[in-house]
């Protein structure tokens, strides 16, 4: 469907994610022909789901003119926008608790519904850190799979690279808007991705700037695309550590490095150490051995995620068929 709307509405002051996906549940291909039409889709909403704020018409008016000014932007550097209707929206993403409603994607966008593994850790990793997490982007790399993770220095940016040399699909999940890269020093490594048929990937707009809130909710998206979410270096109370809780929360497969015996005790590896004493881990990756098993492990999780989007589609439908009975006698706006 046509983003604007839904743009219109992340725009519009005193509208949040919350109702515009109950608008979606209503009218999943809404297309308002101007401001004060979207105003009646709201009110539409509010009838049926009551505590549904409704902005002015100026309120409205500005947001319908910030979308328009995103959207010309996004086309001119080549940044898809799709919602979370969209037949292009990633499978697995879809599953989670609460997805973008919308994303922002450069690159290649079937990078998204291809099979992921993430490959997180720590912005200031040991040299065992950095070399593993290359080793293991290669590795997963040349099995097929897509690895995704942040662009941060160090962990991320070493499993990106990893990849890479691999000549495999990459996909970086980002804080901020599309326009910019963050950090600075990894704008060669977003281009490479680019170049070798990755994505940059992103929930916010053109224009948005990063803050500290955006990378814990852009930790959810790194677990939400991926069968697995692997932990190569972290301390105990690392930024990972967030990937960790979202990939639990979404049932995810839960890999964690164990280091060798010279380096169990280092700060920057105790992170690890805590999540395979208390037995969080789903797997201890102790060699690469093991990758086979990590496989085997991210099939049985696809089939479940597959099982369960049948069941959410036979639901929406069902829903949808009631809801277009109920109001096949009334007038409505333009759905």
């Amino acid at each position: 469907m046509d983003p604007i709307p839904i743009l219109t509405l992340e725009e519009t002051s005193k509208v949040g994610p919350k109702t515009i996906e109950k608008v979606l549940s209503i009218f999943p291909s809404f297309k308002p022909s101007d401001p004060s039409d979207l105003i009646e889709i709201l009110k539409k909403a509010k009838e049926r789901f009551g505590r549904i704020s409704v902005p002015d018409i100026q309120a409205v008016t500005n947001g319908w003119n910030k979308a328009h000014e995103i959207w010309e932007h996004s086309q001119e550097h080549n940044i898809h926008i799709i919602s979370m209707v969209s037949p292009e929206y990633p499978k697995c993403l879809s599953q989670i608790s609460n997805p973008p409603v919308l994303l922002h994607v450069r690159g290649n966008i079937d990078a998204l519904n291809k099979d992921c593994i993430a490959i997180v850790g720590t912005r200031e990793p040991t040299e065992y850190g950095i070399d593993a997490a290359e080793r293991l982007g290669a590795l997963f790399a040349k099995r097929g799979y897509v690895v995704v993770s942040g662009l941060a220095k160090g962990i991320d940016a070493a499993a990106h690279q990893g990849a890479l040399r691999a000549n495999g699909i990459t996909i970086a999940v980002l804080a901020h808007g599309l326009h910019t890269v963050y950090p600075s020093k990894n704008k060669e490594l977003a281009n490479a991705i680019l170049k070798n048929n990755g994505a940059l990937v992103s929930e916010y707009s053109w224009g948005t700037k990063a803050n500290r809130r955006y990378f814990v909710d852009r930790d959810r998206i790194q677990s939400g695309l991926s069968l697995a979410v692997f932990v190569v270096e972290t301390g105990i109370k690392g930024g990972t550590m967030h990937t960790v809780k979202f990939c639990k929360e979404q049932k995810r497969i839960l890999v964690v490095l164990k280091h060798p015996s010279d380096l169990i005790d280092h700060p920057k590896t105790s992170g690890n150490a805590q999540l395979i004493s208390e037995k969080q881990a789903d797997i201890v990756f102790e060699n690469d051995d093991d990758i086979d098993l990590v496989i085997r492990e991210m099939k049985r999780v696809k089939k479940e995620l597959l099982n369960q989007d049948k069941k959410k589609n036979h639901r929406k439908n069902s829903i949808q068929m009631t809801l277009n009975l109920g109001k096949k006698n009334n007038k409505s706006p333009h759905f």
